[in-house]
């Protein structure tokens, strides 16, 4: 009768786990963006490796002032616990929110406390941004899994080739000053890329942003180094991306003259040279203040 009862307990607790595995979502279903769909935007870009996690947080993510780092942890049953890290324009630490998210019915729910006085309590039911990937004439990759990719766009045509491109100074040699602002290119109006960079402590973060409110056309900025005249960071792709394969990053080699940042970002894949353009900046992070993406009046 003993052993009978053992048995049954712990079938028990097999067909518990089972079903408690069976609702474990892994970090392809956790990564990437998410954004609050009412009240308050808040925004979340969270960068998965392993039980390790990064990535940004802000409000209104063209406001370079709102944008913070995160640091946490992952685990597939227990979902994210992170602090927010609000920092000063000079990168000391001001204030430090905890948190903590899960997945409910295809939401991240994120519950926390503020660190600044009162140590307010708040909750952001947070969703994928239903617009998606902005589309491409080559395939684009999308997290989480099941989600639909933007249609193919047809290539331009009758578009020559540019002429050579001729910096417009010598490189300067860089330090930190040279880098931090925001950065402003690949086109004009809604759809043009904010690259916000700002100071953690001694080192920098930042975030790819452009239209700067769907987190499905971010990308947060990690591992910045600066080598005499060259810069290098990385563009990371977390739930969305060109090609086939998710997460991956995406190396900046770059320059800088003449307010004019000559970059070349490429994908780990890549052996020639991968995206070629300009920025032009740096603009002072409190001269973003305000900036709030709305759609113009019809």
């Amino acid at each position: 009768m003993l052993i009978r009862s053992i048995a049954l307990v712990t079938a028990a607790l097999a067909a518990f786990a089972a079903t408690a595995g069976a609702h474990a979502e892994g970090a392809d279903y956790y990564r990437g963006g998410w954004r609050t769909d009412a009240g308050e935007p808040h925004v979340y870009q969270f960068v998965i490796r392993g039980n390790r996690v990064s990535g940004v947080y802000c409000t209104q993510c063209a406001d370079g002032t709102t944008l913070a780092p995160i640091v946490g942890t992952f685990d597939e049953a227990t979902g994210l616990a992170f602090t927010i890290r609000h920092l000063r324009l000079d990168g000391s630490l001001m204030s430090e929110d905890l948190a903590t998210a899960r997945l409910v019915k295809g939401r991240l729910i994120v519950t926390g406390s503020r660190g600044g006085p009162g140590g307010a309590a708040f909750e952001h039911p947070t969703i994928k941004d239903p617009r998606g990937p902005v589309p491409s004439t080559g395939p684009i990759a999308v997290l989480p899994p099941g989600t639909t990719a933007p249609p193919l766009l047809k290539p331009a045509s009758g578009i020559g080739r540019a002429p050579p491109y001729v910096p417009p100074a010598p490189w300067r040699s860089l330090t930190a000053a040279d880098v931090v602002g925001v950065w402003l290119g690949f086109g004009v109006g809604m759809d043009k890329q904010y690259f916000i960079i700002r100071r953690d402590g001694g080192g920098l973060f930042g975030v790819a942003c452009g239209r700067c409110d769907n987190p499905y056309t971010f990308g947060a900025l990690e591992n910045f180094r600066i080598d005499g005249d060259t810069l290098s960071f990385d563009i990371v792709h977390q739930d969305w991306g060109d090609g086939t394969i998710l997460p991956f990053d995406r190396h900046v080699t770059a320059h800088i003259a003449m307010n004019e940042m000559r970059m070349d970002a490429r994908r780990p894949d890549q052996t020639g040279p991968g995206i070629v353009a300009s920025l032009v900046g740096p603009i002072a992070i409190e001269a973003t203040a305000g900036n709030v993406v709305a759609e113009p009046a019809k």
